[in-house]
Order: structure tokens, then sequence, then C-alpha cells
């Protein structure tokens, strides 16, 4: 009798501890609610159109001043060496320089009275000087003694006092000077031509992907 309570006793814990073991599997095992993830409504978006950037055509701005100061000049030396000097910005605004240097070059190197030196001649004079290749402290006399140290009787000296927009033309002033005396022996500012037309004063529109 004794044997069939103990039986009975061990079968009735065994059946207890498999319960509990069921109970805490099953708990395990709940299934967990869905996350819903919230995706972003592109539906309102606005493209951003290309950024148009304006491009000056300094050539055609500057032409007119390089033909009525060449030969409104009267040159007495068989030296017609000629430095073109960095431009000196007075406009308050951003000046692509380097692009105003390239037009000057090119229409420079279209007439006959001056020889002008040659760019990588200035560079190194300039390193020989300690000028700073991009100098913003642009001055005449500055350019006048790079002018001596390469042996140029002349500089071209160019000073922007404003950028040309879409409601105004450029103001600028060109100079002659002799780097002998440091006179200015021609002077050509924009109240001395005619006033440019409209499709040299303003400057070209592109697309900003075509540039």
């Amino acid at each position: 009798m004794k044997q069939i309570k103990r039986i009975f006793v061990v079968g009735l814990l065994a059946f207890l501890l498999a319960g509990c073991h069921l109970i805490g599997f099953s708990q395990k095992k709940e299934a967990k609610p869905p996350v819903e993830v919230n995706q972003p409504d592109n539906t309102g978006v606005i493209e951003t159109p290309p950024q148009i950037v304006r491009q000056t055509d300094w050539q055609s701005i500057l032409s007119p001043f390089i033909r009525k100061l060449v030969s409104s000049s009267s040159l007495n030396s068989d030296n017609r060496l000629i430095l073109i000097s960095d431009i000196q910005n007075r406009s308050g605004d951003y000046l692509a320089s380097n692009k105003i240097n390239e037009a000057l070059y090119q229409l420079m190197r279209q007439q006959n009275t001056f020889t002008v030196v040659d760019q990588q001649a200035v560079s190194q004079a300039k390193q020989t000087l300690g000028i700073l290749a991009d100098d913003k402290l642009v001055s005449r006399s500055k350019m006048i003694g790079l002018a001596k140290s390469i042996n140029a009787n002349y500089v071209l000296f160019t000073t922007v006092y404003r950028v040309p927009s879409e409601s105004s033309d450029a103001d600028l002033a060109m100079e002659l000077l002799s780097t002998q005396s440091g006179e200015i022996l021609t002077r050509v500012a924009a109240k001395d031509l005619p006033k440019p037309s409209d499709s040299n004063a303003q400057p070209n529109q592109v697309d900003g992907d075509n540039r």
C-alpha cells in the first residue's frame, strides 16, 4: 500500500513539473504584435531646379577700353614691354579676377603697340619679391615695382568699381602707367566710352549643368 502511495505521489509531482514547463514554454512562444513603420511620404517633395549661373563676357566689356587706351597712348620709348597688373577690386563684391586677367591677356596679344610680359615671368618675379599669387592688396606702386623687376616700361592697371548685373553695367577704369616716373600716362573710364549694348553689358545666362 505504501508503495502505491509513493508511486502516486511521484507521478503527481512529475505531472505538475511537466505542466509548469509547458506553461512557461507557451508564454515564451506568445506572438508579439507587429511594429508599424511609418514610410516617408515623398509625394509632396519638390525637386530643386538647376541653379542659374551668370557668366560675364569680360572680353566684350574690356575690348573698348583696350582699343581706346592703345589708340590714345603716345609712346616715346623703344621699350614697349608692358606688365598686365593684378585686378584692383573696389566693387565690394566677389570678383573672378582670373577671368578678367585671362581676357586682358587675350586682348592685349591682339594689338601691335605693346609687347606683353609673359605670365610665367610675372609669376617668377612675384615669388622673388614675395608677392602672393592671389594678393588682395593690389596697388599701383606694388605693380610698378613688379614691372621694374622684369624691365617693363609700362603697366596696364585695371580697377573694377562695380561688377555687371541685370540692372547695371560694369564700372571700371583702365590706366597706362609709366614705370620710370609712376605717372598715369593714359586713363580710360567707363564714362569715357559709349554705353555698351545690352548684349555686351549683360552677363549671359547658362544652365548650371552645362558649366
